[in-house]
């Protein structure tokens, strides 16, 4: 019987958040807003729900007897995408317009990531980038071992 060190990746290193706040950028400085936004991850339950509803929608449209889904046209991937971003909208502060704070709805959020592009593109961005929804977890060790018994 021997104990080498294992080789591979531990997945037990990694932390995965289903949600991260992001700070919305000035458009044209890249300064700060003080607009944040919390979006959930590519990865989340609550992405993964709103992907279903959208696949759902469109194959219910669908003639039963070929079981397909329809085409869908630019207009209607684009529709799509709008509408999983609302889903992954999960909470925002700082966001006015005029003096007024804009309370998240869905409506209030389809009409300001249609309005406002740059918005749209950041939080869109957010959500797409997995990476941010992970830290590694502190190890007492750097090393692990796996114990093989022959």
């Amino acid at each position: 019987m021997s104990t080498a060190p294992a080789s591979g990746f531990d997945l037990s290193s990694l932390i995965r958040h289903d949600t991260l706040t992001v700070d919305i950028l000035h458009p044209v400085t890249g300064q700060p807003t003080g607009m944040q936004v919390e979006v959930a991850s590519a990865d989340s339950p609550r992405y993964r729900e709103a992907t279903r509803a959208i696949i759902e929608k469109a194959t219910a449209s669908a003639p039963r007897a070929s079981r397909r889904a329809r085409p869908e046209t630019p207009r209607d991937m684009e529709a799509d995408a709008l509408e999983l971003l609302v889903a992954c909208t999960v909470s925002w502060t700082g966001v006015l317009e005029g003096v007024a704070q804009v309370p998240l709805t869905p409506d209030s959020a389809r009409r300001l990531f249609t309005v406002h592009p740059w918005l749209r593109r950041q939080v869109d961005e957010a959500v797409q980038d997995r990476a941010s929804f992970f830290e590694e977890r502190a190890s007492a060790s750097s090393t692990s071992l796996a114990t093989n018994s022959a």
